[in-house]
């Protein structure tokens, strides 16, 4: 039996009322759904492509933290691990989750001061900090460089070459894939730290500026 769906809602020859009447009320469902925002799916932050346009006021921020994952490659040995990240003036708090198959690492640095913390209640300090730090993960990693480039601005003391991407900088190229709108700021998402021997990528998904959280 040939089946007719008439919308205005009279029987007709070709099938009984209440069949037309349901199909009547799907399809006003369908069309009135989007507009109502009703939805299964929840849409992702929207992510911004870097710009070169420096913001000067970002080195002004005396508290902020992140959240997100870290991947490090080098010639012979590679590891990735979660990383929780937390700045004052003069104090950076790293704890890396996981890197080498060990258990949490708690690197502290005050001034020119590096204590670095194992899993297994093991704590060294020195006065090198990145060298203490490079030696003790196996690869070397620019940190004092690197609290600047995860706010996507270039260190201020030293050059850099700007990029499409990115910048240049100390013989490392910096490389923003994509940014994320937290509150009035522009921040990294993904970004990446490279020169010929390692490779730094890192995924930031949450971001803490002064006192208020902003995803």
């Amino acid at each position: 039996m040939q089946i007719e769906f008439n919308l205005d809602g009279r029987s007709g020859p070709k099938g009984p009322a209440p069949v037309r009447k349901n199909a009547q009320w799907l399809l006003c469902l369908a069309l009135v759904s989007p507009l109502t925002g009703c939805s299964l799916f929840t849409a992702a932050p929207p992510e911004v492509s870097y710009s070169k346009t420096v913001n000067q006021a970002l080195y002004h921020l005396e508290l902020w933290a992140l959240d997100g994952r870290v991947a490090l490659t080098g010639a012979q040995d590679s590891w990735t691990a979660d990383l929780a990240w937390s700045h004052r003036r003069d104090d950076e708090r790293i704890s890396l989750s996981g890197p080498l198959g060990q258990g949490a690492v708690k690197i502290h640095l005050s001034g020119e001061t590096v204590t670095v913390a194992e899993g297994d209640g093991k704590v060294e300090s020195s006065d090198d900090p990145e060298g203490f730090i490079n030696q003790r993960l196996g690869m070397f990693v620019p940190v004092t460089s690197l609290r600047y480039w995860v706010l996507g601005v270039p260190e201020p003391e030293l050059d850099f070459e700007e990029t499409g991407k990115g910048f240049r900088q100390a013989g490392w190229t910096i490389a923003f894939q994509a940014m994320q709108r937290v509150g009035d700021w522009l921040l990294p998402r993904k970004m990446s730290v490279a020169n010929e021997r390692v490779k730094l990528k890192l995924i930031i998904n949450e971001w803490t500026l002064h006192d208020g959280k902003m995803r």
